[in-house]
């Protein structure tokens, strides 16, 4: 994988030596992540991070997924990544977080343009899904200023602090990219 980048933002994969520095912005974000995020409750210390990028470098391998860290002017402020790809139907479904303090700046939306452009461009995908728990509005909103087409709800088939939860589900295809 090539680091992906624009004028301020570089997106690479994580090695073990992010680890620290991951589970530090995992915890100083853990009040308003686990909200979100099901698998935030297996980092609780920086060992656990390096677990989590160790098993996201095995599914690359694979080709099976994609985690890149977002680094903003030099500092690591998030992730985003193609969760999971299927390579049969030349999809994939996109996720993401950011820093708190980092919010508000564009960069998720600039990350995941680089990301879709590169799955389409470089992966050969048809298309890239992502899928956001009703009430999350601001993750719901990046899918939609990204030109994602609301395809539906799926009733309770998100699992989110011992609750099944309705999720949007979007999806965008290779042809409407860039339009």
């Amino acid at each position: 994988m090539k680091t992906l980048k624009n004028k301020d933002i570089i997106l690479r994969n994580f090695s073990v030596s992010d680890s620290t520095g991951l589970f530090n912005l995992i915890d100083k974000n853990r009040d308003y992540l686990e909200k979100w995020l099901p698998w935030l409750h297996s980092v609780k210390e920086a060992e656990d991070s390096e677990k989590k990028i160790k098993e996201w470098a095995k599914k690359q391998k694979k080709g099976e997924g994609v985690n890149l860290g977002i680094w903003y002017k030099g500092q690591l402020a998030g992730v985003v990544s193609f969760n999971f790809i299927n390579k049969e139907n030349k999809k994939a479904e996109i996720g993401y977080w950011l820093d708190k303090n980092h919010q508000g700046k564009g960069i998720v939306t600039k990350s995941c343009e680089l990301l879709i452009d590169y799955g389409f461009n470089e992966l050969n995908l048809h298309r890239v899904e992502i899928s956001c728990a009703q009430g999350n509005n601001k993750s719901c909103a990046i899918a939609e200023r990204l030109g994602f087409a609301k395809e539906g709800c799926f009733r309770q088939s998100g699992f989110l602090n011992g609750k099944f939860v309705d999720m949007n589900w979007y999806g965008l295809l290779k042809s409407d990219w860039k339009k």
